[in-house]
């Protein structure tokens, strides 16, 4: 075959092209510090680097979770340990207290510091917010878990599960001795104040409608029957004698309104606490400043009384706030407020500063009949008489409505202990999910190291190795240079 010049020329062009581009790609190399500049290059390596890309976006938005996590999870365990901090001094206040004699104003003290402690506990903790967010409201962090204001135009119906274990016995006096100038000594003994005994649990709230539906209890008994029970509504302001709305019959369920109190007579209370899953349902229109929403704690409903409008909640205690942590990793970071942090602090407290108010109106009755006997004739011995036997039977209310005080701070002791077991419970669980955070974002990070790793590996050029390669291809090209131009140099001509 005849072998032109031209040819030879095309062969020496092409044979140099070729070495050009293996000379450009080692020098794009070199000076990117990149294996391929666009993804023809090596679909291979172009495929894995888009893989390795995404995973490490991935990774990053999760340890973005993971921060965003963990200070959810900062702000609320601040706030659980501040309010078990609060009940601990609570427990060690009340025992205190329990143990001394007060008069009006040391009492007066005692319930004061008790609210500080209450407010403490639920406003300033249990209704913590978090960048605007409220921590312990489930899926309505936009929502606080107390009313801001006063409110009376929206009916709650809640339904309430009560602990068949909190109901407790409970003493309390019953009949009053009041002062009558047609009385006589006889019966002022008649009326002495007595300790009764009767089987108490309180709702969550007190101030409860009056009229209205029906106050019913559910119940299952020992045979497993479903039971309903309507309870007699027995307002404090219908007393016909001194703390009866506290003493049921046998057969009956007395419902206080004004204070949330629910009374067993002893017959219902035997099948009751023989029995499993004790609810309540009952309503509440009226509600102060600081109150605790029903929606963040109870099923229920609600009606607003002007508009009419309604709505139904019945998901608390299952309202959990997920962040995706990890790669097919959802962790649960809020810690709602029915869960941990028991309402029963609040009604103690109401508890102990209405046994302080009775003291103090019996003190009342008995200056009156101090001030009575001091006034009264001695010559009028009948009077006299009648008097002292009064004031005997005061001063006997009196020792009894002292000793009602002195149970009431010891069950408040219990009261704050139960209410602590809870907070520990919850601070458990909680503390188990923040470790648990902790470590996937420990592996997060070594995950990210090794994508990064693998990321390089894939990608980036070994200088070192480059350099060779890009001197070797320099080598080659100057060497094609060098060969082309003795080629192209002679010709035909020349050698004729």
């Amino acid at each position: 075959m005849r072998i032109t010049n031209a040819m030879m020329r095309n062969n020496s062009l092409s044979n140099m092209q070729k070495h050009k581009t293996v000379y450009n790609k080692y020098l794009q190399q070199y000076n990117t510090q990149k294996k391929i500049q666009r993804p023809s290059d090596d679909p291979t390596i172009a495929m894995r680097a888009l893989k390795y890309r995404t995973t490490l976006a991935e990774i990053d938005q999760y340890l973005l979770n993971i921060n965003d996590a963990t200070s959810w999870m900062n702000a609320t365990e601040k706030s659980i340990k501040n309010m078990n901090g609060r009940l601990e001094e609570m427990i060690t206040y009340c025992t205190q207290a329990a143990t001394g004699t007060y008069e009006t104003k040391q009492r007066k003290d005692i319930v004061a510091q008790l609210k500080q402690y209450s407010a403490y506990i639920y406003e300033q903790n249990a209704n913590q917010d978090y960048a605007g967010r409220y921590l312990f409201t489930g899926y309505r962090t936009d929502v606080p878990l107390l009313f801001t204001e006063a409110q009376s135009d929206t009916t709650y119906t809640i339904t309430e599960n009560l602990d068949i274990n909190h109901i407790r016995k409970y003493d309390y006096i019953y009949g009053q001795a009041e002062y009558d100038d047609a009385k006589t000594a006889a019966d002022y003994a008649n009326e002495a104040s007595q300790f009764q005994t009767t089987h108490r649990i309180k709702l969550s709230y007190d101030d409860c409608d009056k009229d209205g539906a029906d106050v019913t209890f559910s119940y299952t008994d020992k045979d497993g029957n479903a039971k309903t029970v309507t309870a007699v509504t027995k307002s404090i302001g219908d007393n016909t004698s001194y703390n009866e709305h506290l003493h049921p019959g046998e057969d009956e369920i007395y419902f206080v309104p004004e204070t949330g109190e629910v009374l067993f007579g002893d017959n219902i209370y035997n099948d009751v606490r023989a029995g499993s899953d004790l609810s309540a349902t009952y309503q509440k229109t009226n509600y102060q400043k600081n109150d605790v929403r029903p929606e963040h704690y109870f099923v229920c409903s609600s009606v607003n009384n002007v508009t009419g409008e309604t709505a139904l909640y019945k998901t608390a205690g299952s309202q959990t706030l997920n962040y995706q942590i990890n790669f097919s990793q959802v962790l649960t970071v809020n810690t709602e407020a029915c869960n941990a942090i028991s309402l029963d602090v609040h009604r103690m407290i109401e508890e102990i500063q209405n046994v302080c108010n009775d003291i103090d109106v019996i003190e009342e009755h008995l200056t009156a009949v101090n001030k009575r006997i001091d006034d009264c004739d001695e010559g009028d011995t009948e009077t006299m008489a009648n008097l002292k036997e009064l004031q005997k039977q005061i001063e006997t209310q009196l020792a009894l409505g002292k000793t009602v005080l002195t149970n009431a701070l010891s069950a408040a002791i219990t009261t704050c202990q139960e209410t602590q077991d809870g907070l520990n419970v919850a601070m458990a669980e909680h503390g188990s999910r923040y470790a648990r955070l902790e470590m996937s974002e420990v592996k997060l990070k070594q995950d990210r190291l090794d994508t990064e790793d693998a990321k390089s590996e894939n990608e980036d050029a070994d200088l070192g190795e480059a350099y060779i390669n890009f001197s070797e291809a320099d080598l080659l090209y100057q060497a094609t240079l060098n060969a082309t131009s003795k080629i192209l140099g002679q010709s035909l001509l020349n050698f004729i």
